[in-house]
């Protein structure tokens, strides 16, 4: 009942908000499955070494992709706002034209020096093979978050939806029906196949994404009385200057994110673990109780989807009752979710790793950060208020904030301590970085 009538009130967020939710549970539930299918497969080590693959996964999205497409999301709802279609779709061609153009480079760079990657910066030789097949990916995965962008401005979430959901059924059928014909000819299946997953994935929402935009296009009519060079001009500089600060951003809380990836195994090896025992405790915690925990993010990761341009076309008419409205609602239902969240994890956490896992290890950290649930179901839709109010800079100070919090953990207590510092960091940084968006928003809030 609570969920309704805060569904009601949210107005235009409403459908958006429940076709993502529908997918991203859905997606999810069927990532589980997935993940306990890999960890059957591959073990807790080689979950570990495909975890390590993610930082190069996320560097190259922050470096090409990510603020084209938040530019475009942004300026697709305003330019939808005031019922100029063509200059909507213009703001897609020109953001997708400047995304393929860093894209392209960086595949052939990360494909060409993916030994010196493993080897080098990951400090394990054997995520190379991964990391060639994850750079054939970018290009694949710029197109469809371009397209995502446009369609999320245009409010048509149902189509986001369907490529998401598409993705994961591609990914996992593709994995799944590969290991089996393996097995069933007596060959071992190698841990290459996940990231051949991801590629195939990433192909079949790309082409389900290009075949929606292109009836969508059929169906859409063009009025704007903007001389086309004008336009095109004024477009070009908005897109860039946006989506310049977006990627520097997004690059620079990356990287932090990604040495707090790569340093967190080796931490654990001077508390004393081997490489395989490291590994295997870091496959667990960030490839299996993390997930779990992000499960209902769901929810409040499709609140935080649909705020952006929500609040960026609120923005845009100068409705600041409107923008307080929304930020409150999503305030309060946000944090409530977390906390309920929070006691079923804390009361059901060794339950579900035995059940899910197969794990006492998982089960206990499970337990240990289900305090976490509150603040990180908050922290997401907070930072997509502040980037539909475009204060990109505030959003950098609070997330580089809470990640250097961490990596101060790791160098100094984790060695000392072991995995409960990096519990106790995450709980700690996700605190104060909550806090600094309230602040940032204590006008709305």
């Amino acid at each position: 009942m609570l969920l309704c009538k805060f569904f009601q009130k949210l107005g235009p967020i409403v459908t958006g908000t429940a076709i993502l939710t529908l997918a991203s549970l859905t997606t999810r539930l069927i990532g589980f499955f997935y993940r306990m299918f890999l960890s059957s497969n591959f073990g807790e080590e080689g979950m570990g070494i495909y975890q390590l693959t993610s930082p190069v996964l996320a560097l190259t999205y922050a470096f090409c992709i990510s603020g084209f497409q938040t530019a475009i999301s942004k300026y697709v709802a305003a330019k939808e706002g005031l019922g100029q279609h063509r200059s909507a779709a213009y703001t897609l061609f020109l953001g997708l034209f400047f995304s393929l153009l860093l894209s392209i480079p960086c595949t052939f760079w990360v494909y060409i020096n993916a030994d010196y990657i493993g080897a080098v910066l990951l400090s394990e030789i054997r995520t190379a093979p991964l990391i060639r097949l994850i750079a054939l990916s970018i290009p694949l995965s710029c197109i469809h978050s371009c397209l995502n962008g446009y369609f999320l401005g245009r409010k048509q979430a149902s189509v986001s939806a369907s490529t998401q959901l598409f993705e994961q059924i591609a990914r996992v059928t593709s994995v799944f029906v590969i290991c089996n014909i393996m097995t069933a000819n007596g060959q071992t299946p190698p841990l290459c196949i996940a990231a051949t997953g991801l590629l195939i994935g990433e192909g079949a929402s790309t082409l389900l994404s290009v075949i929606l935009f292109t009836i969508s296009a059929r169906n859409t009519g063009s009025n704007s009385r903007i001389p086309f060079r004008k336009e095109v001009s004024q477009l070009t500089v908005s897109i860039i200057k946006m989506a310049a600060i977006i990627n520097i951003n997004r690059i620079i809380v990356n990287f932090f994110a990604s040495t707090e990836t790569i340093m967190l195994p080796q931490s654990l090896e001077k508390y004393g673990l081997s490489t395989s025992d490291s590994l295997s405790l870091y496959g667990v915690l960030c490839g299996m109780v993390l997930p779990l925990l992000l499960f209902p993010n769901a929810l409040t990761g499709s609140v935080s989807v649909m705020l952006l341009p929500a609040i960026s076309e609120a923005d845009e008419k100068k409705q600041t009752e409107r923008i307080r409205s929304i930020a409150n609602k999503t305030f309060f239902f946000c944090f409530g979710l977390g906390v309920i969240c929070m006691l079923f994890f804390l009361l059901a956490g060794n339950f579900l790793g035995q059940m899910m896992f197969h794990s006492e290890i998982a089960g206990e950290y499970i337990v240990k950060l289900s305090f976490i649930c509150p603040l990180l179901y908050l922290s997401s839709a907070l930072n997509s208020i502040l980037n539909g109010k475009g204060k990109t800079l505030q959003c950098l100070v609070t997330q580089v904030l809470g990640l250097a919090i961490r990596i101060v953990f790791l160098l100094f207590l984790i060695p000392i301590y072991g995995i409960s510092a990096y519990i106790a960091g995450l709980i700690v940084s996700q605190f104060i970085s909550t806090v600094l968006c309230l602040f940032f928003l204590k006008k709305y809030i």
